[in-house]
């Protein structure tokens, strides 16, 4: 599962479209949890490459709960950002809220994707 803003390169983030490209075409589902407008209005297909996405307005962890009840997977892996200026409401926050993993999107962006496909 994917934040937008500041995460995917589409909204200024480190995560390129070919990294996801390379998740799916290995079997992973890829989701996205936050501004899904971003990427529904300006990215022709995306729904070829995003399987979920988050249109709930209550908090992410509240969707990414219910995905982890209703999506069976062997892992459940939020990537954002952990915005320091807003602790209180955190990708990283919301990832552990739901019981996910959490991958910075720098961290993802450097490397630690290949961990992901094993």
């Amino acid at each position: 599962m994917f934040d937008v803003d500041e995460t995917l390169e589409i909204s200024e983030g480190p995560v390129k479209f070919s990294q996801l490209v390379k998740l799916r075409q290995q079997g992973h589902i890829i989701g996205l949890c936050g501004n899904f407008a971003v990427i529904t209005l300006n990215m022709e297909g995306w729904h070829h490459l995003f399987s979920l996405v988050n249109i709930y307005n209550g908090r992410k962890h509240e969707f990414l709960k219910a995905v982890k009840t209703y999506v069976p997977a062997h892992r459940y892996i939020f990537v954002g950002n952990k915005d320091p200026a807003n602790a209180a409401y955190s990708d990283k926050l919301e990832a552990d809220l739901a019981g996910w993993e959490f991958i910075e999107e720098s961290d993802f962006k450097e490397g630690i994707d290949d961990e992901v496909n094993t």
